[in-house]
């Protein structure tokens, strides 16, 4: 299983090792290292050559068909093995991130020839915890951009409907002014409804 994985393919000797590739995982997932050659072989090494804290004489693992595979103590119940010694596929899984490293196939021949190199990057894991308290502070500042510019806009309106109610009170309670054909008119009608006075001095 390829993890991110990014083949560097080389040319291949007479009947020396195919390619080498960069492996980017994070902790807890798993990467394989194939180690294949055509060449007659006793058997297959898979060495840490990088970083140098890794003991230079300590094999991560040796595989031979026939026999049980010997693995590092750190590796123990993480590497798993498919194939055959000349097509052997390594799986390391639970990585990490001190398995980050370089890794070099070994043939076990009469030369002695050493294969491609695998560099592995074990990346810090990003819990479920972390995920779950960054969503709610996105969640909630946009929940807060919504409710300022929903408040805003309900207040926009309201502010609208006031002025506008407003101007419709004044203008119903402003007294109206008669017209002045009517104050003739009503003028004229109470002075021939009034009695005339008797004159005294007839």
């Amino acid at each position: 299983m390829r993890e991110g994985g990014r083949s560097l393919r080389q040319p291949s000797g007479n009947g020396g090792w195919s390619f080498t590739e960069i492996k980017i995982a994070s902790e807890g997932n798993s990467i394989n290292i194939t180690c294949s050659t055509s060449e007659a072989l006793q058997g297959i090494y898979l060495k840490k050559t990088w970083p140098k804290t890794w003991p230079k004489n300590e094999n991560v693992i040796y595989f031979e068909d026939g026999e049980n595979p010997t693995v590092n103590e750190t590796f123990t119940g993480r590497i798993d093995f498919s194939g055959s010694q000349s097509n052997l596929t390594i799986t390391m899984r639970l990585l990490r991130q001190e398995d980050s490293g370089i890794y070099t196939c070994h043939a076990n021949t009469k030369t002695k020839k050493d294969g491609p190199s695998t560099m592995v990057v074990v990346t810090e894991k990003v819990s479920q915890e972390t995920y779950r308290s960054q969503e709610p502070q996105g969640t909630s500042i946009s929940l807060l951009a919504v409710m300022a510019v929903g408040f805003f806009l309900i207040g926009l309106v309201f502010g609208m409907l006031c002025m506008l109610r407003k101007t419709q009170i004044k203008e119903l309670c402003a007294p109206r002014k008669k017209d002045s054909r009517c104050v003739v008119y009503e003028d004229m009608s109470y002075k021939h409804k009034t009695p005339c006075a008797p004159n005294p001095y007839q």
